[in-house]
């Protein structure tokens, strides 16, 4: 059961703060309802936030007190309005990003810093955690701009056509050239012995590799598409399960209005890893058996 007041409301109720200009703040409709995407755009941080939540942000204009902004939304969404504890999580997470404008007391301060702390606690143990661990290593963003003019036409209705020829073609000749399907099928369970892991590691690099490829070239092509930077600022490597395979940050996809591009972006990984194996499946046909590049 959600307790609408809180005991540590008081230490900021008087403040008066505002977000910084830097903030950008962008309307959508995810599942039926509106919600605010807010970013931070120096570091490329996204929040969202649902209607009451955004309205008592917005009241937060540096002259209004946070107590007037949280009793004016609470008066006007009633039990659907952020409660004490909740505004001051929210409050919480825009000033541990420095998203607010103001002179925070003592006491406030080290409620803040608290949370910073607590904030920075999980960040380290989530990179800790020795299953999942996220390594970046370079920023793609200025790359994608420059190859998105040629490449951008995969996710489009001519991108679309290529894809669906593509993937027919596999799977006629799978079906009716070189070796067959049974001899595909038969093959397929020696694929995990030992001396096939190399092959199959460096296949795997490939296959996740055109994955996030996919999730960061239709995250740029739809944010540009809307007008939007479309920002893809970090590759690296994540270790999954002690294996380091690829990964890529597509979050500006949130400030995507259209719910079909947020889905292409969703789904380009597969987009990808399927005209992959359509690939692969003509050269498996058409190569010779006791070639490494059929094997591969």
């Amino acid at each position: 059961m959600r307790q609408t007041f809180h005991e540590s409301f008081y230490r900021v109720a008087d403040l008066k703060v505002r977000l910084r200009s830097s903030v950008n703040i962008t309307r959508q409709f995810y599942r039926g309802q509106r919600w605010y995407v807010v970013q931070d755009q120096t570091n490329n941080a996204f929040f969202r936030l649902n209607q009451p939540a955004y309205e008592f942000v917005g009241l937060l204009d540096g002259t209004r007190t946070i107590r007037a902004a949280w009793e004016t939304c609470t008066a006007k969404w009633g039990d659907g309005a952020p409660t004490q504890g909740e505004a001051l999580q929210l409050l919480g997470q825009l000033s541990t990003h420095n998203l607010l404008e103001t002179q925070l007391p003592p006491d406030a301060a080290a409620m803040f810093e608290r949370y910073r702390r607590r904030r920075k606690r999980e960040l380290q143990n989530r990179f800790m955690n020795l299953l999942f661990p996220r390594i970046p290593i370079l920023d793609p963003d200025a790359f994608l701009e420059t190859v998105l003019p040629y490449v951008g036409w995969i996710f489009s209705w001519k991108g679309l056509l290529v894809w669906a020829v593509l993937i027919l073609t596999g799977l006629y000749v799978l079906l009716n050239k070189g070796p067959g399907l049974s001899t595909a099928i038969g093959q397929a369970s020696a694929v995990l012995q030992p001396d096939n892991w190399l092959l199959l590691y460096i296949a795997f690099l490939l296959d996740k590799f055109l994955h996030e490829s996919g999730h960061a070239l239709a995250c740029k092509k739809f944010g540009r598409q809307s007008g939007l930077p479309g920002e893809v600022h970090a590759i690296g490597v994540m270790l999954l399960v002690f294996t380091p395979v690829p990964y890529v940050d597509a979050s500006s996809s949130w400030l995507l209005k259209s719910r079909w591009q947020r889905a292409i972006v969703g789904a380009a990984g597969m987009w990808m890893e399927f005209a992959l194996a359509a690939i692969a499946a003509i050269g498996w046909c058409w190569t010779s058996p006791e070639s490494m590049l059929h094997a591969f």
